[in-house]
């Protein structure tokens, strides 16, 4: 089988994804870990800070304070010990939610072999790619742990953790059970 293709922008961010959400290493366990780290800071922070009830050198006597007052100066140190984790948190979520697909973007407009067109054939044995960047590899399907398909795009992941994308965008259905019956003898699924 033989068919020509380009990686649009959308396909090379959908293949980043897939690839991440089938990758061994689960997302919910990064998430995890990073929580887990968060939460050790915050305690760590928590524990090395002053006590209220620790007298200091020039500590003044207490004076009397009504309860409610009371209720809003320890809600404003508590604000004040959790303030800064909340702001961490707040980077993070926007490191995974907009500085990774900008990043990814940028990869794709920056890499000359994306922005040409793909020639692949695939048999039985082998895969071969050749690209108008100038790029040409025969391989094995050996060197392939398994293929992953989502919304037009398939991607190969090598044993080394990275990846091939394959566009569906300009097959036939017929061509497309062509490529996933081929895909399927040779390696397994995600």
């Amino acid at each position: 089988m033989e068919f020509s293709f380009k990686v649009s922008e959308a396909e090379f961010l959908r293949a980043a994804r897939l690839e991440r959400k089938t990758a061994s290493r689960s997302s919910l366990k990064a998430a995890a870990f990073w929580v887990l780290v968060m939460l050790g800071m915050m305690f760590f922070y928590i524990a090395i800070q002053p006590s209220r009830h620790q007298p200091s050198a020039t500590a003044q006597p207490a004076i009397l304070q009504p309860s409610n007052l009371t209720v809003v100066s320890h809600g404003v140190t508590m604000s004040q010990r959790v303030g800064p984790f909340l702001v961490l948190g707040g980077v993070w979520v926007l490191i995974l939610a907009v500085l990774n697909p900008i990043r990814l973007r940028f990869l794709y407009r920056k890499d000359p072999r994306m922005q040409g067109e793909f020639t692949i054939r695939l048999s039985a044995d082998s895969i071969s790619t050749e690209n108008t960047a100038g790029t040409l590899s025969l391989s094995a399907w050996n060197i392939y742990d398994y293929w992953c398909e989502d919304k037009g795009v398939v991607v190969l992941i090598f044993r080394s953790g990275a990846y091939s994308i394959l566009s569906l965008a300009g097959l036939s259905g017929a061509e497309q059970s062509e490529l996933r019956s081929i895909l399927n003898a040779a390696l397994p699924k995600r």
